[in-house]
């Protein structure tokens, strides 16, 4: 096992020499470590920014003044996965020969906390503590001494809880990544403690067990004014209540779900649920790290306002407060088309939606035709955006189409209205249930 940092730099040093060749025509002294010897002129690069040592299994630092001479403007120090025992003594190293370090980690390590240092690293602005093994109250005695943080990292921690004394310590954070600590679970007060860092915009929570986003009901809009990102795969979220909190954050433009019981595996559920989340955050971009197209969302609310309209005609009760955002897509869209009760009623009898066997007939030379099954509830709007996924190479964002449904030989029918669903142009398809012939709906590009 090796156990002096003096010779993983002086092997670390050596190597990028060797990779720029560079030589000093000069009288050399002579270091010999382990049987090899090295000169004076390998230690002398001062260009030399970052040094990573991690996975070494060193256990403690030299104190060979040599060594450092030339490393005073070092910026990125790793010495993730190694031995040391204790942070007194990368205090001192930081001290008296990394003054100008910008970046620091000591993941995957097992510290322990005994002292505290004489100073604050101000020049320290990122901290990577991944995999240490501790809750909030040691990351407060540790990140107290570097005030100017702008990123920090606590992922695969055993955190579970963060404290207002933990967030006061981080007034200019920018990005903090806190995923894979399944015992943090609780967004409300944890997370929402995050919520008073006025600078914070991105936020990565995968894989903590949360289960509810709930902001506080007063000054709710007064939290994460600048928040961009917000990363929450792996989680337990299952309902659209937590989505209508986030429509909150004004600054949110993209945002990540993926495996959690909201969004589903099946491919036609999966679908609704991702137009359900875009419809309900009017200022995202990007869902799940995927540019949401101007059609695609345009098609998402669409088929939001359908999907409601009984319940917003019904005037339910807290109707616009579990929908934050519909009357806004009203004004946007004008409002939805009313069902009428015999509508209503027959697929409220409905044990399941109808899918309807469809063959999608591409309008070119080659006569594209691709056979599917969709659920006769899905509106045209959100139609066509299933269809540009069927022919991505064909159907560009900047390419308008038509929808057609076939009823012969010498008659079509253009599907003209987003608000109505494809029961409405295929009615007949589900009148007769013995007939399992698809129905043909003919897509055609607008020149």
């Amino acid at each position: 096992m090796l156990n002096h940092f003096q010779m993983r730099i002086f092997e670390l040093i050596l190597i990028i020499h060797c990779l720029v060749s560079r030589k000093r025509e000069c009288e050399s002294k002579l270091y010999v470590i382990l049987g090899k010897q090295y000169s004076d002129y390998v230690v002398d690069l001062s260009s030399m920014l970052r040094i990573d040592l991690s996975s070494q299994w060193v256990n403690s630092f030299d104190n060979n003044e040599d060594i450092y001479t030339n490393l005073c403007q070092i910026k990125e120090l790793n010495i993730r996965q190694n031995l040391f025992q204790n942070w007194s003594e990368l205090w001192s190293q930081l001290q008296n020969h990394f003054p100008h370090l910008e970046i620091l980690n000591v993941s995957n390590s097992r510290m322990i906390f005994d002292q505290s240092p004489p100073l604050e690293f101000l020049h320290i602005n990122q901290l990577v503590l991944i995999d240490t093994d501790n809750d909030c109250d040691i990351f407060e005695n540790i990140c107290k001494y570097f005030p100017n943080l702008i990123s920090i990292h606590l992922d695969l921690n055993r955190l579970s809880y963060l404290s207002e004394t933990f967030v006061s310590q981080l007034p200019n954070l920018t990005s903090i990544s806190l995923s894979d600590n399944p015992t943090l679970k609780s967004w409300d007060p944890f997370i929402n403690h995050l919520g008073q860092l006025k600078h914070l915009e991105e936020l990565i929570l995968n894989n903590c067990a949360i289960d509810e986003i709930k902001f506080p009901d007063e000054n709710s809009t007064e939290l994460f004014p600048s928040l961009k990102y917000l990363y929450m795969s792996d989680n337990n979220i299952s309902t659209f209540s937590s989505i209508d909190e986030l429509s909150q954050l004004v600054s949110l433009i993209s945002f990540s779900i993926l495996r959690n019981p909201i969004y589903p595996l099946n491919p036609i559920e999966c679908e609704t649920a991702k137009q359900m989340i875009i419809a309900r955050l009017p200022n995202i971009t990007h869902f799940n790290r995927v540019l949401i197209t101007r059609e695609e969302r345009r098609g998402a609310e669409i088929d939001y306002l359908q999907r409601y309209a009984q319940d917003y005609f019904d005037r339910k009760l807290d109707f616009i407060h579990e929908h934050r955002q519909y009357q806004k897509l009203i004004e946007k869209h004008g409002e939805p088309l009313k069902q009428n009760s015999t509508e209503t009623l027959k697929k409220g009898l409905c044990i399941r939606p109808n899918l309807l066997p469809v063959i999608f007939e591409f309008g070119d030379e080659n006569q594209r035709k691709i056979e599917k099954k969709i659920p006769s509830s899905m509106t045209i709007a959100k139609l066509k955006t299933f269809v540009r996924k069927l022919f991505p190479l064909q159907l560009t964002n900047d390419i308008q189409i038509n929808l057609f449904f076939v009823i012969d030989s010498k008659h079509r029918e253009l599907m003209t209205s987003e608000y109505q669903d494809v029961h409405f142009y295929l009615g007949n398809c589900l009148s007769n249930e013995c007939n399992d012939r698809p129905s043909i709906i003919r897509i055609e590009t607008v020149s």
